[in-house]
């Protein structure tokens, strides 16, 4: 079964954060405990209610190709696969892994490997370069006086500048993503606010960008993750202990959080990220996988 993905998006309104995030996660886990049917009817809901996308660390494109590779649906596999391309990545990732090797030998496959060119020009060309250059630009100039002898007031200049770019960013062409800058594969470098963000001033960051990467998030644009960090760090930085759990201390385990678990939980699930218990399971599973210490 094809998952009728645009059929979804035009019969109804999708808000990642309730129709969307809470599928993945599910399939994430029982992606890593290699429960592939699950996975995949987990998967499924979340591509029934959204238009997939590849959130950072959980890359659920990429791993439902996976899945359906190895339940033998090669015609999906293909789907979620060209999908990908779209969104940047090259074709070789799949050509490399022998996993793949039934569904591109299919007529499917040898028509997506002839096609791919045009895919990958076709990409290519809807990237906004002189954007992508902008944010390398201002990700070098975020670090300029922290790596090199901190000078505070010099810094402090170039991180109003920047908060001024990204507004402007933001509410011209939303949030820079593989779709509108590029992804790594166009020139071996990541394009990635996230650092930047971490630096904008206390006001603006609760007033502006929290409420505006909420909104990210909830059209897909965005990973929930970027929202739960700009609030845990303003609370640290802040001497108060983080509300959603996304910072991790230098001796092991969570930074200083509040104590109530459940109120914990309903942030971060607030905002589109996992409880703390499904996340730890899902970081469990990985470490066993990955080799992870």
């Amino acid at each position: 079964m094809l998952i009728g993905c645009k059929g979804a998006i035009e019969r109804r309104s999708c808000d990642y954060i309730t129709d969307y995030f809470p599928h993945v996660y599910e399939a994430e886990l029982a992606f890593q405990d290699r429960k592939y049917q699950r996975a995949s009817e987990y998967y499924q809901k979340a591509f029934e209610n959204c238009k997939p996308v590849n959130t950072v660390l959980y890359y659920e494109m990429l791993n439902y190709a996976e899945v359906c590779a190895r339940l033998g649906r090669n015609q999906e596999c293909l789907q979620f696969i060209r999908y990908s391309i779209d969104e940047g990545y090259e074709l070789q990732y799949w050509l490399e892994d022998s996993l793949f090797r039934e569904a591109f030998n299919s007529q499917e496959g040898k028509k997506l490997i002839a096609d791919y060119p045009k895919l990958r020009s076709d990409y290519e060309l809807q990237v906004n370069r002189r954007l992508r250059s902008e944010i390398h630009e201002m990700m070098h100039t975020d670090q300029m006086y922290r790596n090199n002898g901190y000078k505070q007031l010099k810094q402090d200049s170039i991180d109003r500048i920047n908060t001024k770019k990204l507004i402007e960013i933001f509410e011209e062409i939303g949030y820079p993503n593989n779709k509108n800058v590029g992804h790594y594969s166009l020139d071996q470098t990541h394009t990635d606010i996230g650092t930047i963000l971490l630096h904008t001033e206390d006001s603006i960051r609760l007033a502006y960008f929290v409420p505006k990467l909420i909104e990210f998030v909830r059209s897909g644009q965005c990973n929930p993750l970027e929202v739960g960090r700009l609030l845990d760090q303003y609370q640290l930085y802040n001497g108060q202990p983080q509300t959603h759990g996304t910072y991790q201390s230098q001796e092991g385990g969570l930074a200083p959080m509040i104590p109530n678990l459940g109120v914990v939980n309903k942030n971060r699930i607030g905002i589109g990220l996992p409880s703390l218990q499904l996340q730890a399971k899902i970081d469990s599973l990985r470490r066993v996988n990955y080799q992870l210490p």
